[in-house]
């Protein structure tokens, strides 16, 4: 084949014209130079096509020892600032979420602005077309500490990115606009302007394939996604970003799509053509059994057992070693089939379970709230929730745990969370109220017959013992993608038989005090609502005129219930269902400390019972100091003025704190250090006449 002559100096081609005119007189073509320099063709493609502006220079020296041009370092500096510094104006504008991510007009790299404008249309980015919340894009920006003006901050670097974006806009069809919706903005983008789009896009052309039968056109898309789409997502970002659940969601779909790219490769007898794909991923993925299991076959079927036969013995020793567990059915059949001991048909399913199977996808989650306030912690409790559970098996399910004190909305921040990442646990979705802190908790047994039969398993078949129902219940958990929420836990022991074997589940679990002996659980407090999440939910509950007509009786219910989630509820409950009553009616209703608590009630909720049993697993000796201290302090108070009111040694008021804080019934104020403050109508309770 006729080719261009090589460039004379580095600046007079492009780096990648000189790359396909060295790699051409090589006589090499594109997949060999990819194998032996190590890139991937993906990435050598986009160099070879000049779409990649900043290519590392471990690639470039790669490439260099490969077609023996040490020029190519040079080059690649010399093409790459000429590319940055002259955009192309009546180039189409594109956003690069995979490998560097960057925003582009033609091979231009456009300046997005700061590191927070940066962020913020990564994030949208990563969820293009959907609305994100402002709490999301707090979390992004700043983490867990943002600073005092957040929300302004906010507001000025969606203004600075909508400016970027409007100027780059021009008369092509599908150009940017970023827009407000609702409590958050919007990136709205034609599905070709974002890789990760059309990375989605070829994702469900295989899919579709698939069901319809069409094994040569699924072939066709699968190649697409796993030649095309092997960047890493967002590289150079911190993990705030890069744990968000679109990034997991897009390796676990890569590695879906790897999978089944293998499985068809084998199942044709093509073993060499699954080997360089199955290794790709395999790195990202060291204890996915299913990779492994393909990736033996394929070694086996190429005359590689001895390959084989150790990549089995090197996972089976980590497994049982580290983690206690045996190989996967799956695995061993592929073992023997390796040794030319078990069937030769591929793929190699799982062993056929004793238990008649249950429905596809149980759940047993109550209803998502419809007046869920946004709140900071929903975001990384998502991200740290999914995150562990998108991608392949990397250790023990992942537990996450919510405590603080009672009646914050630990349980409708659980639920609303459940269901936020169903897409993530396809095979079903667990839940149980363990009512840990009434007098009649739930006993595990009780729970794992529930979940037991929601698998499936007919009534007279589950086991009698705790032990042989655990055992059924894990078994049959072991290869699911599952979601378990357990709410209100009472402590370690409830909550421990509930717990799913294998790494692909998940558990989110609500309770008062911090569970701090469950091991490898992530844990957040949610705190009661601030006055500005306060008002937004009785605004949703009244409706938004009524609070905007009396703004200061809005602010003063909120200011009695002491922001509590559950008692803005039900005044505005009560509200909502006496429209005759003013906001004032209700606030006056409520300013009698002796009453407020029975005002807080409607039908079956209230506040009391709540508060009840927070207090009900004190020691009496507690109950009764915590009594005192309610009749004596109002507001801050410090461990000196604890101990004068108690009247005891300065060694038990800090052990007395201890306490209380661990039973969510004190927590620390924000006025001084030091100093302590009664959880959201404590106080109220704990000074009404002892039993």
């Amino acid at each position: 084949m006729e080719t261009e002559p090589a460039p004379s100096g580095p600046a007079t081609a492009s780096l990648g014209r000189l790359i396909r005119n060295l790699r051409n007189q090589a006589g090499m073509s594109q997949r060999k130079l990819a194998e032996q320099s190590g890139l991937s063709m993906r990435t050598l493609r986009e160099i070879e096509q000049d779409r990649v502006l900043r290519p590392r220079a471990v690639s470039l020296q790669r490439l260099a020892e490969v077609l023996n041009e040490p020029q190519l370092n040079t080059c690649g500096r010399t093409c790459r600032s000429r590319l940055t510094t002259s955009p192309e104006e009546t180039s189409a504008f594109r956003i690069q979420l995979l490998g560097p991510f960057a925003a582009l007009r033609g091979s231009a790299e456009l300046d997005i602005g700061t590191p927070q404008q940066r962020h913020l249309l990564a994030l949208l980015a990563l969820n293009a077309n959907q609305a994100v919340h402002r709490d999301e894009i707090t979390d992004v920006l700043w983490g867990e500490d943002p600073p005092y003006s957040f929300l302004q901050l906010v507001h000025t670097h969606v203004s600075r990115l909508r400016g970027f974006l409007d100027r780059h806009r021009s008369s092509e069809p599908g150009a940017p606009s970023l827009i407000r919706r609702a409590e958050g903005y919007q990136l709205c983008i034609d599905q070709d302007k974002i890789d990760l789009l059309q990375f989605q896009e070829a994702c469900g052309a295989a899919a579709l394939a698939r069901q319809q039968g069409d094994v040569p056109s699924e072939h066709r898309a699968l190649s697409e996604v796993v030649h095309t789409y092997t960047g890493e997502l967002l590289e150079g970002f911190d993990e705030r970003l890069r744990s968000y659940p679109a990034v997991a969601d897009y390796y676990r779909q890569h590695l879906a799509a790897t999978l089944r790219l293998a499985d068809l490769a084998i199942g044709a007898g093509q073993y060499d053509e699954a080997i360089p794909w199955l290794r790709q991923v395999q790195r990202g993925h060291l204890l996915h059994e299913g990779l492994h299991a393909r990736l033996m076959i394929a070694l086996a079927g190429s005359g590689q057992q001895v390959a084989a036969l150790a990549l089995y013995t090197e996972l089976e020793s980590t497994l049982r070693k580290e983690f206690g567990i045996e190989p996967s059915a799956e695995l061993r059949a592929a073992h023997l089939s390796v040794l030319g001991q078990g069937a030769p048909s591929w793929p190699v399913g799982p062993a056929r379970p004793t238990h008649r199977p249950g429905p596809a996808s149980p759940s047993l989650l109550p209803r998502d709230p419809e007046d869920f306030v946004g709140r900071s912690e929903h975001h990384p409790v998502l991200s740290r929730l999914t995150t562990s559970c998108s991608t392949a098996a990397l250790g023990p399910a992942s537990l996450v745990s919510l405590y603080g004190p009672a009646a914050a909305g630990k349980s409708v921040l659980a639920v609303r969370t459940a269901h936020a990442s169903r897409p993530h646990f396809p095979d079903g979705q667990f839940y149980v109220d363990l009512r840990g802190h009434t007098p009649e908790p739930v006993p595990a047994l009780e729970a794992l017959s529930q979940f037991l039969q929601a698998l499936g398993v007919a009534e007279k078949d589950v086991p009698r013992s705790l032990s042989g129902r655990v055992a059924l219940y894990r078994s049959l958990l072991v290869n699911r993608r599952t979601l378990v929420v357990l709410d209100n836990v009472a402590d370690e022991e409830q909550v421990g038989p509930l717990l799913p074997g294998g790494f692909n589940s998940a558990v989110l679990l609500t309770s008062r005090e911090p569970l701090a002996a469950l091991e490898g659980a992530r844990h957040f407090r949610i705190p009661s609502f601030t006055a500005e999440q306060a008002r937004e939910l009785l605004a949703r509950i009244v409706g938004l005129h009524r609070t905007a007509e009396e703004p200061a009786a809005a602010d003063e219910i909120v200011e009695l219930c002491e922001a509590m989630p559950l008692a803005i509820r039900i005044a505005g409950l009560r509200l909502a269902m006496r429209p005759h009553w003013t906001l004032a009616h209700m606030a006056r209703r409520l300013r009698y400390e002796d009453h407020r608590l029975d005002a807080l009630t409607q039908g079956a909720l209230a506040v009391r019972p709540r508060l009840e049993g927070s207090l009900a697993v004190l020691t009496p000796a507690d109950r009764r100091s915590l009594h005192s201290l309610a009749h004596e302090v109002d507001g801050a108070f410090s461990a000196g003025t604890v101990a004068t009111v108690l009247r005891c040694p300065a060694q038990d008021v800090d052990s007395l704190l201890e306490r209380l804080t661990d039973q969510q019934l004190i927590e620390p104020a924000d006025t001084r250090p030091d100093t302590y403050r009664f959880a959201p109508l404590v106080r109220l309770h704990a000074a009404e006449p002892q039993p």
